[in-house]
């Protein structure tokens, strides 16, 4: 709950900047969400843990900021898993990873939600499971086309080798087929996103190398051992999706981190495709950074918040995870499932970040 908590204020952070929340009472657009969708093991205020776990949950937003519970949904099929992300879509809605491990396999699931806050017309997008995690979700803005990411399922052991590579799986939801791109070598890949075309889809690419410091302690706060290696070089790409081509890196490059002392949070492209925005924690001194960044530019620092500073915009800021207008995506720091935290690389990868999603 920890890092799921940090990584929420972080975007919330970013978003707050990017959109000038504070201004429309820290919603988009001033507009309350009307209801509340989560998904995973972590309980809400209003159901708590105990009993058996739905596959959503559904409650109503108050203006007190509390949570009425609506209703649950069961799981659409004995095969379909426990569903671990959610994200909204264009026109109201909803599309749902739900994994299992045995069979090591994702199915992805889309439906809607009535004016009562009740879900109707669950059913899978494609036929067929990923014969793997899927997360990362990102829903193009036409809600033609789902990107996601993926990665072995959990063992309950954690595992000390680095991810071999990292990759983008486009779905076509009308046709069904999927095109990929990847790149060797140990990396991750996140904050998958759309721009307003319905073509350009943007990303981070992080790579992970060997910790020169294992031992020392980040001060990240969240769960799991350290595996020996940490991540950096992150690099935010712009990716033609109708190009040729299959290289995750050959995508036009936005922003590339530069200062080595710094732990990159989040790097969003923005609905152009050429520009964006993110934040940098640093530890000397103890700062966070947030800054703007566009196509063939040096980074441009818009904010610099100090650690009593810091810790008012996390206790405030949790709330704040959709966007203005929405882009219908992930955005869960480094990685969307977990395995980075405070720049080193976790043998905990069981960690769900994308639990919530909210109706309007």
């Amino acid at each position: 709950m920890a890092l799921a908590v940090s990584v929420a204020a972080s975007i919330g952070a970013v978003q707050l900047l990017a959109g000038d929340s504070a201004s429309s009472g820290g919603w988009p657009g001033g507009r309350e969400p009307r209801f509340v969708l989560s998904v995973g093991s972590v309980p809400t205020v209003s159901q708590p843990q105990g009993g058996p776990e739905p596959w959503i949950r559904i409650e109503a937003f108050r203006r007190d900021g509390r949570y009425r519970p609506v209703g649950s949904v069961p799981p659409p099929s004995p095969s379909a898993g426990t569903a671990r992300e959610i994200v909204g879509g264009p026109g109201g809605t909803f599309v749902v990873a739900s994994t299992r491990d045995e069979p090591c396999e994702t199915r992805l699931y889309r439906f809607t939600l009535t004016g009562g806050g009740r879900a109707t017309g669950i059913a899978p997008l494609t036929p067929d499971a990923v014969p793997a995690r899927a997360g990362g979700l990102a829903m193009s803005p036409d809600g033609d086309r789902l990107a996601y990411t993926t990665a072995p399922c959990a063992d309950g052991e954690g595992s000390a080798a680095p991810p071999r590579g990292a990759s983008v799986t486009v779905l076509d939801i009308g046709s069904g087929r999927r095109r990929t791109w990847s790149t060797p070598g140990p990396a991750l890949v996140s904050q998958i996103v759309w721009a307003e075309d319905d073509r350009t889809l943007g990303y981070v690419i992080s790579d992970i190398r060997p910790d020169a410091t294992p031992g020392i302690d980040v001060g990240s706060g969240g769960p799991g051992k350290p595996s020996g290696h940490d991540v950096g070089n992150a690099t935010v790409h712009a990716l033609d999706t109708e190009a040729r081509g299959a290289d995750l890196r050959a995508g036009r490059v936005l922003f590339r981190q530069r200062d080595a002392a710094a732990v990159l949070t989040s790097a969003v492209m923005g609905l152009d495709g050429r520009s964006g925005y993110g934040v940098l924690r640093k530890d000397a001194p103890e700062s966070t950074v947030f800054f703007d960044f566009e196509e063939g530019e040096p980074m441009r620092v818009t904010r610099t918040i100090t650690p009593k500073r810091t810790e008012a915009v996390s206790q405030g800021m949790v709330v704040l995870v959709s966007h203005d207008p929405p882009r219908y995506a992930c955005l869960a720091g480094v990685d969307p499932f977990g395995r980075a935290i405070g720049g080193d690389l976790s043998e905990s990868d069981d960690i769900p970040l994308c639990g919530t999603a909210y109706a309007y």
